[in-house]
């Protein structure tokens, strides 16, 4: 449930305003929009808790109320109250200070009243203490410049058993889409609600896309004067359990989404109406991108797609001017080429007009950043990016032109295997999953070669590779690396990985070499000699040699996550297996050479897999060579909650696997 959340519009990565009417409201018994009391009533407190019933929760919603009336033209009303009783400390700094967003431009929000009273109907402060609108600042780093509002308001006299309730109307008064809109609600969430109802009032004939989840009674529909209203209740709601690893489907969220008739043809249409002029290269354009080829001097259709791709996502700079239209229709490329930045859209419409022009089949993709949209509910609102793909035979190849350090081709975890809509060149829709990569194919290598010294420092190299989704970091870290000004900084995150934070200002890294990080073309490789104090210490007259902590493994973390999820019974929520381990491959090798005349008591091998990964630890010696090599393997997919028994004994098996010193022993001679 969100509280308080009315329309928002988040513009992530400069792509469409996002339009999601995420207030959660209650009770309106089918009555038409009008019908929300004009003045607050104070039959409401009838609905209080008696404090000592519920512990745990900061407060409780005790009334969630909301009317949204669309007309046939997208525009809209949303009347919301909502009342909540404050039952700790944390539910006075939740419910003290509200902040609702609003378009300056075509929304309109009016306060109806905001109320603080005792539980005995007792009028504490019936407006608030304080009332501003501001704007919304763009970033320094990656700015979006945006029309949104904020309306922040200060509630005097808030405190443990006090009641707020808070009533107000946002109108959408020109959809940037005309027709289209988007609406979320959830009747259920992670604070209990004594009573939850939502109403959508569309005129009659109109039947809107409306996706229910998990709800426990029947919506409610009547039709009179020309209008068709729908309502949904909940009465006395008990709170959503976090739980560790949840998907984000399951079968305990009650939730209804809406949205306007049509198919995603009518939303791909309207954006390709937007942006098809915008795909023309004039000559200027044209004579840059040229001179781009020319310097590059490709050998292959694929050395030119690298080159266009690595120009428009490192050197146009990232920014967003989301106003108005702009939140939705492309610049042309004369205009990123004037003024050297373009936010996600630009970006994308840029490429794809150079490829048009060398004659090479590219579309644009409209997508979210993050969250999985939902195929049933065509709506513009549902996504927040663009991305290009690019015809390559019978498939196409999907490449993201604001993630500056992912090469042409790969797309970041966080929207692969989504839904996404193509905009095809004749304006119809392509309904597609983005390619979701193997975990083997996301790798990570560190590789310590080292010996010990007479002072009891491990000396050596360390290695580190990485491909796919792995790679970005390991490039940004190259970047910084080439920096000099941000140097100093990346050796100390080196030292820190390497030997941990209390022992990283002990750690000597003379050297440092690697790949160019910009460089799209390999995979990145960073490479550094190291000297790590006090690897061999006597510890009681015994000699120990201690791990460095880039070979120590999972163990601390999987003890702390089997501690969540044994604090959470009976398993409630679906199992996202990404969310245990991310899809990804990790390879950590340790190779060190013994003091002549010891050896050391290896540890037992540990080799454990489930559903949703593999863990596997092996420690050899031959002669004065200790090689430690762990590998970690996450998978996808989402799994029954009764799995959860599985991933406890996974979890304990590897969080036993954690030796942090090694006994060593004097060689016995002959």
């Amino acid at each position: 449930m969100q509280l308080l959340q009315q329309l928002r519009r988040v513009p992530a990565c400069a792509v469409f305003v996002v339009s999601m009417m995420g207030v959660s409201a209650a009770s309106m018994r089918a009555q038409p929009a009008s019908a929300l009391p004009a003045a607050p009533s104070d039959s409401i407190v009838r609905l209080a808790f008696d404090p000592a019933r519920v512990r745990g929760a900061p407060f409780v919603v005790l009334l969630d109320e909301g009317v949204l009336r669309v007309e046939r033209d997208g525009t809209w009303r949303n009347e919301v109250r909502q009342v909540m009783q404050v039952l700790d400390a944390n539910g006075i700094r939740a419910l003290g200070e509200r902040a609702l967003t609003f378009s300056r431009t075509h929304q309109r929000l009016t306060i109806r009243w905001v109320r603080v009273l005792r539980p005995n109907g007792e009028v504490i402060s019936d407006r608030p203490a304080q009332e501003q609108d501001a704007d919304v600042p763009a970033a320094m780093n990656a700015p979006i410049y945006q029309d949104q509002r904020i309306r922040r308001l200060s509630l005097a006299g808030v405190g443990v058993n006090t009641i707020v309730d808070i009533a107000f109307t946002l109108e959408e008064q020109a959809s940037p889409r005309p027709g289209d809109f988007l609406h979320r609600w959830a009747l259920n969430g992670v604070f209990p609600v004594r009573r939850s109802s939502f109403t959508l009032d569309m005129p009659a004939g109109i039947l809107p896309h409306i996706v229910e989840r998990n709800l426990v009674a029947r919506r409610q529909e009547d039709e009179r004067e020309g209008r068709h209203r729908f309502q949904w209740t909940a009465i006395d709601q008990m709170p959503l359990r976090a739980e560790p690893f949840a998907a984000d489907s399951n079968g305990i969220a009650q939730s209804i989404t809406v949205s306007a008739p049509g198919d995603w043809n009518g939303m791909a249409s309207w954006y390709n109406t937007l942006a098809r002029d915008r795909y023309v290269v004039s000559p200027a354009v044209g004579r840059v991108a040229d001179s781009v080829m020319a310097a590059s001097q490709p050998r292959s259709r694929l050395d030119s797609l690298r080159a266009w791709h690595r120009w428009v996502t490192q050197d146009v700079r990232y920014v967003s001017v989301a106003l108005g239209i702009g939140g939705y229709q492309p610049r042309t490329p004369d205009e990123v080429l004037r003024t050297g930045f373009g936010d996600c859209k630009d970006k994308a419409t840029l490429f794809i007009a150079l490829l048009r022009r060398a004659g090479i089949e590219a579309e644009p993709v409209v997508l979210a950043l993050n969250g999985r949209p939902d195929a049933a509910v065509p709506s513009i609102f549902q996504f927040n990016h663009v991305i290009a793909a690019v015809r390559e035979g019978e498939r196409w190849r999907y490449t993201d032109l604001t993630a500056d350090v992912f090469p042409y081709g790969d797309i970041p975890e966080s929207y692969q295997g989504a839904f996404a809509v193509q905009v095809s060149t004749t304006g119809t829709a392509r309904s597609i999953t983005l390619p979701a990569s193997s975990p083997d194919s996301n790798r990570a290598v560190i590789r310590f070669l080292s010996a010990v010294d007479g002072t009891g420092a491990a000396v050596g190299t360390v290695t580190e590779e990485a491909d796919g989704t792995q790679a970005p970091l390991l490039r940004a870290m190259l970047v910084a690396a080439g920096d000099p000004t941000r140097r100093a900084t990346a050796v100390r995150g080196l030292a820190q990985r390497l030997a941990g934070q209390e022992a990283m200002t002990a750690v000597v890294i003379d050297s440092l070499q690697g790949s160019y990080g910009r460089d799209m073309a390999t995979s990145p490789r960073l490479q550094y000699h190291a000297r790590l104090p006090e690897t061999v210490r006597a510890v009681g007259g015994a000699r120990m040699l201690r791990l460095p902590s880039a070979v120590r493994g999972p163990a601390r973390q999987t003890r702390a996550l089997l501690a969540q999820i044994d604090t959470v019974r009976p398993r409630m929520l679906p199992i996202d297996a990404a969310r245990i381990i991310p899809p990804v491959s990790t390879s950590v090798e340790w190779r060190v050479t013994l003091p002549a005349g010891w050896t050391v008591d290896l540890p037992s091998n540990v080799n454990t897999a489930s559903f949703f990964g593999r863990y596997r630890s092996t420690w050899t010696l031959e002669g004065q060579e200790l090689r430690l090599v762990r590998e970690l393997e996450g998978g996808r997919g989402v799994f029954g909650p009764e799995r959860i028994a599985e991933v406890r004994v996974w979890l304990r098996t590897v969080g036993a696997d954690d030796p942090e010193f090694l006994t060593m022993k004097a060689v016995r001679g002959p």
